[in-house]
């Protein structure tokens, strides 16, 4: 084969991987129905596995998750997390996302950083659900300020460090969200 070939090859392989990229990108939205059927263990631990793959603020990979399927914990969430109220209790599971606020030391960082690293971890649960077949949705990190020290005391092992940067209710699409 010459040189050319070769490049030719890897070219086309480049643009394949750029076509399902946006292929998956295009798929995926914002769902709030999903069936009532199980996500496996195994494909959260997947998609959990994915995020080691996230970049992250000086490389300080602070963020972590905790997943919530049970459901009294799912039903509490719909009452203390404001984006979640009436629904998020119907999702097969939620992943809370948190970053340990000890990683962001200069100046005003931890006002935004630990969100930015968030944020970048959530694209990341939704690019990967889409791929695997699941839907999902982002839920912003509001709870009241009545509701914070239940919450903390519930999910987050009163862990004072842990700032909440939202959580990603997953399941398998419902088929009146549109997809097939």
């Amino acid at each position: 084969m010459s040189e050319d070939t070769y490049q030719k090859r890897y070219s086309e392989h480049q643009k394949r991987k750029a076509r399902v990229l946006i292929e998956i990108m295009k798929e995926r939205h914002s769902d709030r129905r999903f069936t009532e059927d199980e996500v496996e263990d195994g494909k959260i631990q997947e998609l959990i596995k994915t995020l080691d793959l996230c970049p992250s603020s000086c490389d300080r990979k602070a963020v972590s998750t905790k997943i919530i399927k049970d459901r009294d914990h799912k039903t509490l969430l719909g009452g203390v997390l404001v984006g979640g109220a009436g629904w998020i209790h119907r999702a097969p599971a939620v992943i809370l996302i948190t970053a340990d606020g000890r990683a962001y030391k200069a100046g005003q960082e931890i006002d935004f950083m630990p969100f930015l690293d968030g944020g970048v971890v959530v694209q990341q649960l939704g690019l990967s659900a889409t791929a695997m077949g699941l839907s999902g949705t982002f839920v912003n990190p509001s709870i009241r300020d009545f509701n914070q020290d239940h919450f903390r005391k519930v999910f987050l092992d009163n862990n004072k460090n842990l700032i909440l940067l939202g959580a990603y209710a997953i399941g398998y699409p419902h088929k009146e969200n549109g997809k097939k």
